[in-house]
């Protein structure tokens, strides 16, 4: 992460996040707006946002495991599964176990909020 001044304003960070804006107007990141709208009591976060696509992604392969639900069963599902799209962001594992090659830039003002 690094800083950077404009003028007499206040310090901003800027960095990067793996995840879209919780702004964003993508499918998924809706639906994750309006589930946390309608369960919690708190504003959206990356970091939550985060959450939301790992539990869809786990909900998914999940369903795909062939017999009772042990650990090398959900191994095995999770390896042969193809390629997702969770409402416009894609999630496929690969043999080095990258999910997803998504990243996207933030700035945080002063304060702590996602300005950007």
């Amino acid at each position: 992460m690094t800083r950077f001044q404009a003028g007499r304003r206040r310090l901003l960070q800027r960095g990067t996040q793996p995840v879209p804006m919780v702004n964003a107007s993508l499918p998924v990141v809706r639906a994750y707006r309006e589930v946390l709208a309608r369960l919690f009591d708190e504003p959206p976060s990356p970091l939550s946002l985060a959450g939301f696509l790992a539990a869809r992604y786990t909900s998914e392969v999940l369903d795909d495991v062939d017999g009772p639900l042990t650990r090398a069963n959900v191994l095995v599902a999770s390896q042969k599964r193809a390629a997702i799209d969770l409402g416009g962001y894609r999630i496929s594992f690969n043999p080095q176990r990258f999910g997803s090659t998504y990243v996207t830039q933030s700035m945080l003002s002063a304060d702590g909020r996602v300005v950007g």
